[in-house]
């Protein structure tokens, strides 16, 4: 009889719907969640610029890059090592977006990265990343959390 309750009560459980899972994501929050990818992108990695961390990813955030851990002490000390590079391109990103949706106070992102590197105006290489993305609602405003990026051959 227990058994048969409690099969009873996971059962409903499973199908019952999650009312919190997803909330509507409003235009202003699409581009919020837009401006989180591009600007990060165009600042700290764009841009080599490790003051911009703090506007875009939270204290914890950890990026999965090509099957390394990365956090922001990891992208700091990356961002050391491209100050040092003589003649070091200019990267240009761009996004394609596949979704975003909203989940109670994060939204998730799922996208193409595209990357050009040039050197005095000249197109040196591209590259190409899936990825996707975490940002939640902070005391700051929207932040990054969490990144996930696979490069994709060319």
């Amino acid at each position: 009889m227990r058994i048969t309750i409690l099969l009873i009560l996971l059962l409903s459980a499973c199908s019952t719907p999650n009312k919190e899972k997803e909330s509507t994501l409003t235009k202003e929050e699409e581009e919020i969640a837009k401006e989180l990818i591009q600007g990060s992108f165009d600042h700290i990695w764009g841009g080599v610029d490790s003051t911009a961390i703090a506007k875009y990813h939270t204290e914890d955030y950890i990026i999965l890059e090509h099957g390394e851990v990365w956090d922001n002490d990891r992208i700091k000390v990356y961002i050391r090592g491209q100050h040092q590079r003589e003649n070091r391109p200019l990267r240009k990103n761009r996004m394609e977006y596949i979704s975003i949706e909203k989940y109670g106070a994060s939204i998730q992102m799922a996208y193409h990265n595209y990357a050009e590197f040039y050197r005095a105006d000249t197109l040196v290489s591209e590259r190409q990343w899936l990825e996707s993305a975490l940002a939640v609602k902070t005391e700051e405003g929207w932040r990054l959390k969490m990144m996930h990026s696979t490069r994709v051959p060319r």
